[in-house]
Parts: structure tokens; C-alpha cells; sequence
């Protein structure tokens, strides 16, 4: 393989001198997860040794959903997106695990260690590399039963995010007997969804109305009642509102909520609520942390609640939000969103104007 990298391009730590990856081409659909082609966004990888993979990545620009934000910077989770199908691609081209193999995301961390790596002039598109070292691992290939894998990720030359992620695997019998018990156990069959008004794109710092997957009960106006405008008990509550049309969270068949827009849920709590409490006075908020713990499949068929609760501001000035989604009563995701308020692009680097 050859580098594209330019030149007079600065070098960054990732990938090692060793191991050229290109942005030519993305890598096959199946083994990203992904049915559309134009929803894969890892473009190489390569291994480095038995526990450490590099991969490479590019985001396109015109991407309906990881575009729709405001001008400036890039949108940090949509390379966690990338990060995300980067698991993929080394379980499957790497580790031996086959396609196919049914595995659950039980927790992931991650957090921005630079926003300017986000920085862009409008014109190139976010790309970079992403690192995994398999900190923990039990069984191997086909036979694997779980693996803890740590990850860093690089932008324009710079250390832009750290990552980690906890997977669980099953055979397929297994996962069916335990996704049919799952379900025995709820009241599926009674539950009737409330009917949900999207809140207003602007309101989260979108412009496009399908991108918004949180929202209120039809016949409420507002979460609270308090006297001060805000809850009484200082959580925000919403209620996910999922469009089985969407092209990127509805990539293909589910038989449950997919992660990616739950995790989107959160976000977009956190960063209602942060402004309902205001902590933020936009929702042109940088989201520079994730922490997310799956504890059970969230059903389609009952409501999906998101509670919100806004911390203060760190020491780095970023605005912690603690968000728990509920269905059923009973948690089905606790974690925490962290936001940054005040963030301004500086000029990219020579290596970010080329998108490397």
C-alpha cells in the first residue's frame, strides 16, 4: 500500500513509521456492520501485533446527520461513530471473530483530549487514525466470550480522543434464547408507546428536523412545573423519539433500539437540558466526553426515557451531564455526556488542511 499522506504534512504518532494505511477506498460494508456503502467509514487497517490494530477513517463531508451541526469544528461523535465500526472491522479481519457472530457493547468511555483537533475551515473533511490495544480477552476467534480493548485516536497530527470499549459475545442459539427471555420478562405485549412532538431542531443546534430523536409527550409544552423554570427535582426528562427511517441509525434491521441512537439521545438530552438549566447559553456545544454503561436491549414497543441531570463546570470548563435512559422503570443505559460551551476554532494545521 502507499501513503497519501502529503509530504510536507506533519507526522503524528499514529500510525507507527512501520504501517502506511490509505483513504482510498472504504473497506468492505460487512465487515463494518453496515448495509449502505455509504455508511462505512473506516478505509484500511492493518495489525501490528497480536493485540494492537491501526485503522484509518474519513467522514464525508455531505453526511446528512455528522454534518448538521454548527460551522467551525467537526463533530467528535461522528468519529466515535468511526471508532465504533473500527471494532468491527478488526474483529473481523484481524481476530478471527466471524461475521455473523452476535456481540453486545456493554460499556464505552470516551473522551476529546483536544477539541482544535476538531477544527476545521469548511472545506476538508474529518478523517484520521484510530488505535486499539485488546487490554483484556477470553477465548479467541470464533470462541472469544469477551474482550476489553483500549483505544486512542489522532487528527491532523494531534492525540484528538482516548477510547475504550467492553464487548460480550454469544452464539447465535444463545443470543436468541436469551433475547426471547429478555423480552418474556417485560410487558411488551401491553405497552402502548406515547405519542411524541420532536423538539425544534434549532433547540439542539440542528438544522435538520430528522436528526432530532428526543422530544415531549404530544400533549405536554415543557418538562417541569418548579418555580424556577426548571424541574423540581433537577432532571430533565425526555422521551426518545426514533424514526425507523433514518438512513444512518436504521442502516438495517434492528430487533431492538440500537446504541448509536440511544447514545444520540443522550446527547441531545444533555444538551437540552444544559440549556433549560442554564449551563449552556447555546446548543452549540462541543460534545467531548462519553461514558455509557448498556445494561439490558431497550424495546420498541414501550417509551424510552432520557433523565438528565446537570452538573457543574470542571476545571477544563467542560459541562458534565449525567443522563440515565429508563424503560419499563428500570434502567437500560446510565452514563454521562460532557459538554463544552466555549469553544473556538483556531486555524488548522497544514496536516489538518489536508484532512490527514
Amino acid at each position: 500500500m502507499t501513503s497519501t499522506i502529503p509530504p510536507t504534512a506533519a507526522r503524528g504518532h499514529l500510525p507507527p513509521p512501520a504501517v502506511e494505511l490509505t483513504f482510498e477506498q472504504t473497506v468492505p460494508r460487512s465487515i463494518a456492520h453496515r448495509r449502505q456503502v455509504g455508511e462505512v467509514f473506516v478505509t484500511d487497517s492493518a495489525q501490528g501485533s497480536d493485540d494492537a490494530f491501526h485503522l484509518a477513517f474519513q467522514i464525508p463531508r455531505a453526511h446528512s446527520l455528522w454534518s448538521d451541526q454548527r460551522a467551525g469544528f467537526h463533530d467528535p461523535f461522528a468519529s466515535a461513530e468511526a471508532a465504533r465500526q473500527s471494532i468491527f472491522v478488526l474483529l473481523h479481519r484481524h481476530v478471527g471473530v466471524p461475521v455473523g457472530l452476535p456481540f453486545s457493547l456493554q460499556r464505552i468511555t470516551l473522551r476529546v483530549t483536544d477539541p482544535q483537533a476538531y477544527a476545521h475551515d469548511g472545506t476538508s473533511a474529518l478523517q484520521g487514525y484510530v488505535h486499539y490495544r485488546v487490554a483484556e480477552r477470553q477465548g479467541k476467534g470464533s470462541d472469544v466470550v469477551s474482550m476489553v480493548l483500549e483505544g486512542v485516536m489522532e487528527i491532523g497530527g494531534r492525540p484528538a480522543m482516548t477510547l475504550s470499549a467492553v464487548l460480550a459475545f454469544m452464539s447465535q442459539e444463545d443470543y436468541d434464547i436469551f433475547r426471547a427471555f429478555q423480552r418474556a420478562q417485560k410487558p411488551v405485549a401491553d405497552a402502548r408507546p406515547t405519542p411524541v412532538r420532536r423538539l425544534e431542531a434549532p433547540l439542539l443546534g440542528r438544522q435538520i428536523p430528522r436528526n432530532v430523536v428526543i422530544g415531549l409527550p404530544a400533549h405536554e409544552t415543557h418538562t417541569d412545573g418548579g418555580p424556577d423554570g426548571g424541574p423540581e427535582d433537577g432532571t430533565f426528562r425526555y422521551l426518545l423519539a426514533a424514526d425507523p427511517h433514518h438512513p444512518a441509525f436504521f442502516d438495517h434491521e434492528y430487533d431492538h433500539v440500537p446504541g448509536p441512537l440511544m447514545v444520540e439521545g443522550m446527547r441531545q438530552a444533555a444538551v437540552a437540558a444544559a440549556c433549560r438549566a442554564g449551563a449552556l447559553a447555546t446548543p452549540h456545544a462541543l460534545a467531548v466526553g462519553c461514558e455509557a454503561a448498556f445494561l439490558d436491549f431497550a424495546e420498541f414497543e414501550a417509551d424510552l426515557v432520557h433523565e438528565a441531570t446537570v452538573g457543574q463546570r470542571d476545571a477544563d470548563g467542560r459541562v458534565p451531564v449525567a443522563v440515565v435512559l429508563r424503560q419499563f422503570g428500570k434502567p437500560i443505559v446510565e452514563g454521562r455526556i460532557d459538554l463544552l460551551p466555549d469553544a473556538t476554532p483556531q486555524a488548522p494545521t497544514t496536516a489538518q488542511a489536508h484532512g490527514v
